[in-house]
């Protein structure tokens, strides 16, 4: 068995794991088994555990394919080849373009997102799931880690593992949304487009704990109704657009997930 000594702001605990080789999680102690993760060795999104078109999005097209969302907060329209595999990572770009969906809307950007429900992917209803990335510099985007009901569930469900909008650095958002809102916004102590940090969440019978680089920072009482898949996204933000030739890069190094 593996332990390892993790030091957060309440107090410190070992996180310990049920099998050999298992890789720790960063944050809360207790007795884990590693359930799902993506390292991004390959060179291309392992189509069998993501897809490329979540449910939270509203205008789905097949020529092209993907998603977007008009009459949202989001500008753009996400599709495959805006994410891309190498070097052990994970790189989801946003960039001005020309998109017109099958329903006629046209965006001026394009970016992707990535939800585990691809036939071999996740979804779970508590857990701890952890992404550890590098977000954009420039103002107007808007790089997420968070849950999303599963299909099948009718209940909407997401909890926001770490929201964060590139004209503030300095604010990180930490929620769920399903009966009303609650979370709170963190200030972290470090820039996180400045390298790669570690973002995590805690969802339990009795609420969420958020974790920053292993630091509780956050919790959210409540329990989350329904089943869920993770998203891994990178919006353009139509409150702070971008400027018109601004690019904006989300790279991820991991996506893992535990079970109790």
């Amino acid at each position: 068995m593996s332990v390892l000594t993790i030091s957060s702001a309440e107090r410190t605990v070992p996180a310990s794991l049920l099998g050999p080789g298992d890789v720790e999680p960063v944050g809360p102690g207790g007795r884990w088994t590693l359930t799902f993760q993506d390292e991004f060795d390959g060179s291309a999104v392992d189509g069998s555990k993501w897809q490329f078109r979540s449910t939270a999005e509203s205008d789905w097209s097949d020529k092209p394919y993907g998603t977007g969302n008009p009459n949202s907060k989001q500008l753009e329209f996400d599709q495959p080849g805006n994410c891309s595999v190498a070097g052990g990572a994970l790189t989801i770009t946003a960039r001005p373009d020309s998109v017109r969906s099958e329903s006629g809307h046209r965006y001026r950007w394009s970016s992707c997102l990535i939800t585990s429900s691809g036939p071999q992917g996740y979804a779970f209803r508590y857990g701890y799931v952890e992404i550890r990335a590098t977000l954009p510099s420039p103002r107007g985007f808007w790089p997420s880690f968070w849950t999303w009901q599963a299909s099948g569930q009718r209940q909407q469900t997401e909890t926001d593992v770490f929201e964060y909008f590139s004209d503030n650095h300095r604010h990180l958002y930490l929620s769920w949304h399903w009966d009303g809102d609650k979370g709170c916004t963190h200030k972290p102590d470090f820039d996180p487009s400045a390298g790669m940090h570690v973002y995590g969440a805690d969802i339990g019978e009795s609420g969420t704990d958020f974790y920053i680089d292993g630091v509780k920072a956050c919790h959210a009482a409540g329990s989350p109704p329904s089943v869920v898949n993770l998203v891994v996204s990178n919006f353009v933000y139509a409150e702070v657009p971008p400027a018109p030739e601004s690019v904006g890069h989300m790279t991820v190094d991991y996506v893992r997930a535990w079970q109790r």
